[in-house]
């Protein structure tokens, strides 16, 4: 790779593009040309915003590829009534509340401080009880969060499991597995904050009458069991090898003999760096906001859940999908252990 004057200034003002983004989005912009083109003063009526102001976000919006225009009439391009438009089920645009969080931004203006310590420099961390990151992560769902729960869901196949979801989040990976069968049941385990983002999905699938929620630290509450499958979506990332170790010992001992640990997320070292950019910025992210958190290899996971007692770990990977999803099993004649 050749770096360039070009290239670095792209990179210096990318953030442009992320602010425009996200105040078109807060002003629900795209939804004022949903049903078609429209000058700056009706789309500033539409939105009860200065006229100035919009005509010139207008004109921004459309140097950016996010509008075209014929002269001073505005109109969606293609794929932005899919994407941008709230009322949409392809809407996107929630994503910058995640991709481009305040939180994030606000940490990061001090990544050069954060490289001298090695250490977060904020009091509360992505670990902290009721983060109200992860309510923000759970409200609006990522890009691969969908398309990862159904390949977890697909890598597991169907049949009747109790399911628990550890670090759930919105609760689709567990949600996804349980999908599979009408006797699954599943029990989401996070913080209280984000178990109410979790319910409110539940319902919304038609499972709420078979799911249960466990709210507390997961290396400390009761995790009740024993279950059929233990899924481990997105959390790992938080912790050392050394923890994340431990925190899999742990949740090996609330499977049933023949019961399936899945652990779901990005992941480093099996691709170069390049292959693998939002894997490495979310590690850049982990350093910031974790004591001890990294993006653990594919391998590393083989070793922790060899290491937990399961058998037969295996990396599933999916074409276009930056996720790996990796399986094992309690051997079937092992003894069910209590938590």
């Amino acid at each position: 790779m050749t770096i360039t004057r070009q290239r670095l200034l792209e990179m210096m003002t990318a953030y442009r593009s992320t602010y425009l983004l996200r105040t078109a989005v807060e002003l629900r912009l795209f939804d004022a040309l949903a049903d078609g083109p429209a000058d700056a003063g009706e789309v500033a009526a539409t939105l009860k915003t200065s006229p100035r102001g919009t005509r010139i976000l207008l004109r921004s919006l459309v140097a950016a590829g996010l509008l075209d225009a014929d002269g001073e009439r505005f109109r969606l391009p293609d794929g932005g009534a899919d994407l941008l438009v709230t009322s949409s089920p392809g809407y996107a645009g929630a994503n910058v509340n995640v991709a481009s969080s305040d939180w994030e931004w606000d940490t990061m203006k001090r990544l050069g401080d954060i490289v001298r310590t090695g250490a977060p420099l904020t009091e509360e961390t992505a670990d902290s009880p009721g983060c109200g990151y992860w309510v923000d992560f759970a409200e609006n769902l990522t890009f691969v969060t969908k398309a990862g729960a159904a390949f977890v869901a697909e890598t597991l196949g169907t049949g009747r499991a109790d399911i628990l979801d550890v670090g759930s989040g919105a609760g689709l990976f567990g949600y996804a597995v349980a999908g599979g069968d009408p006797l699954s049941r599943v029990w989401c385990l996070d913080w209280p904050n984000v178990l109410d983002v979790a319910r409110k999905h539940a319902e919304r699938l038609g499972l709420a009458d078979r799911t249960g929620f466990i709210a507390g630290d997961a290396f400390s509450v009761p995790l009740g069991g024993p279950y059929d499958v233990v899924v481990v979506s997105n959390l790992l990332c938080q912790f050392s090898k050394e923890r994340s170790s431990a925190l899999l010992h742990r949740l090996s001992g609330v499977l049933r003999p023949g019961g399936r640990l899945v652990i779901a997320g990005f992941t480093t070292g099996d691709v170069p760096p390049a292959q693998a950019h939002h894997a490495h910025m979310l590690e850049l992210l982990m350093l910031a906001w974790t004591a001890g958190g990294e993006v653990h290899s594919p391998d590393d996971y083989v070793r922790m859940l060899d290491a937990c007692g399961l058998v037969g770990a295996r990396v599933h990977r999916r074409d276009g999908l930056p996720l790996r999803v990796v399986v094992a099993e309690k051997p079937a004649d092992a003894d069910e252990e209590e938590q």
